[in-house]
């Protein structure tokens, strides 16, 4: 059974690192991932919606959490988990750590022996506490990449310059990534499907494709099978990204009008081809960038290859535009989150310190109010005493020495009972209560306006002033109410 608290694997830690970083793994090329996303979001980590039909993951402040000291924050920190190699390696990678002057240590290209050396070391620095007081540290490259371990201040706000070395290493990455060949040709004629043309046009398609594939090459592009079988699809690769591509061909139905995809794909509609073709090359339909060419009387497609690998590359070239300045604005995001959250942690601190002196003047008072009523009750008790004994001296001089008695006994409870309750004499008096009474959970909600005692946050629990349960700091013999 997997557990909330448990540890990420490190290709679910990187994945959780992606999604920190903004990709909301909304793409076609991001549907593997998936799952493990929901794996995530299982644990707390990050949130998915499907708003509209698109799958959109966020991460979450326990994300956060467990990015920033690498465990979730419901785990028992004293179960260990790291072998005696690894903490002689934590102490190393600490040391070496503290010898740089950026903090920062990193590893390219390196083999898994060393990436789980790595793993362990951060893992057993952070649950032996050998980070240095006031710093945290900070890891990527679990799984692939490079690896970049580094000290930073906790003080400061270091997530903008963090982020930007974890982009560096993924682009890095993506970049090193080498993307098997592909037999174009055989792969069209084994998977039909990924054409959507007529058998009149189908080897038409296949050369043009090829010929534009040919051309694409020169410029770091190339038209590739994304998937196989009775679905198969085509895509297209410019630089480190996969885009979709769809070459169709014009159906007109019965009624001489453009036929849609479903009259085309349906036995009950009559349609005939045309031989007009239309390529669709983009992203992905929300982002807002498919390119469409189409047939021409004095232009077909292939006339157009050049200009068609032209706009492809400057719509990929706008693409990393706006994805830089998503970036940024997204940096500029958690930047401003950051100060809001340091903001609101400063305002609580400020509360919760006001709240402790009032907090702490409050008790004190309704001490002495709970103290003054018990040495009024003790004086009134010794009063009747002294009644009492004078009713007992009248008892003897008229010959009833039962009734004397009797009163003497109860004189004896009496003056016990009201040595109980005097606050100034005895083990339970003034004398030895401390004066700096610690303030319960309630008597802080009475001062905070809304705050939680617990964090810096809006108090979801909070009562009305009549249901708070105020501390009683004095000793419940000091009640008459309170005694057995």
């Amino acid at each position: 059974m997997v557990w909330r608290s448990d540890q990420l694997t490190d290709r679910q830690g990187d994945l959780l690192e992606r999604i920190a970083d903004g990709d909301d793994l909304s793409k076609p090329e991001c549907a593997p991932h998936r799952v493990s996303a929901r794996a995530l979001q299982s644990r707390g980590l990050v949130t998915i919606s499907k708003r509209k039909g698109f799958f959109a993951a966020g991460i979450t402040d326990v994300g956060r959490y467990y990015l920033k000291h690498g465990y979730h924050p419901e785990c028992d920190q004293t179960s260990g988990g790291y072998s005696y190699g690894d903490s002689e390696n934590a102490e190393l990678l600490i040391s070496r750590l503290g010898t740089t002057s950026t903090g920062t240590v990193r590893i390219t290209e390196p083999d898994e022996k060393t990436r789980a050396a790595y793993r362990g070391a951060v893992y057993a620095a952070r649950q032996r506490g050998l980070v240095p007081d006031g710093q945290m540290l900070r890891y990527t490259g679990r799984s692939d990449g490079d690896i970049v371990v580094r000290l930073l201040d906790a003080d400061e706000d270091n997530d903008t310059d963090w982020y930007r070395i974890r982009q560096k290493a993924r682009k890095s990455k993506a970049a090193k990534k080498k993307v098997p060949q592909q037999d174009l040709r055989q792969l069209l004629i084994e998977n039909p499907a990924a054409l959507q043309v007529s058998d009149g046009q189908r080897d038409r398609a296949i050369r043009f494709l090829l010929d534009l594939n040919a051309a694409a090459a020169k410029h770091d592009q190339e038209v590739r099978l994304a998937r196989r079988g009775e679905h198969a699809k085509l895509g297209y690769r410019i630089g480190t990204e996969q885009w979709e591509l769809s070459l169709t061909e014009e159906y007109l139905n019965a009624s001489g009008r453009t036929a849609d995809y479903w009259e085309i794909r349906s036995s009950y509609s009559k349609t005939t081809p045309t031989g007009k073709l239309q390529l669709k090359i983009g992203a992905h339909p929300s982002m807002g960038n498919i390119h469409t060419w189409e047939d021409e009387k004095r232009s077909p497609l292939e006339r157009r290859i050049r200009k068609i690998i032209t706009d492809v590359k400057a719509s990929f070239a706008e693409s990393e535009r706006r994805a830089e300045d998503s970036y940024r604005k997204h940096l500029a995001y958690l930047a401003q989150q950051n100060q809001k959250r340091l903001e609101e942690r400063r305002q609580w601190e400020l509360a919760m310190a006001s709240a402790h002196l009032r907090a702490k003047a409050m008790l004190q008072h309704r001490t002495m109010v709970a103290a003054l009523d018990a040495w009024r009750n003790a004086q009134d008790l010794r009063e009747i005493c002294s009644i009492l004994d004078d009713t007992a001296t009248a008892a003897d001089h008229v010959n009833d020495p039962h009734a004397a008695a009797n009163l003497r006994s109860w004189c004896a409870v009496g003056r016990e009972l009201a040595d109980q309750l005097d606050p100034t004499t005895g083990p339970d008096s003034l004398a030895n209560m401390p004066f700096d009474i610690e303030p319960g959970v309630d008597d802080l909600r009475l001062y905070l306006d809304g705050w939680s005692p617990d964090g810096p946050r809006q108090d979801y629990q909070r009562k009305p002033v009549d249901q708070l349960e105020l501390s009683k700091p004095w000793p419940p013999e000091w009640e008459l109410r309170l005694l057995p």
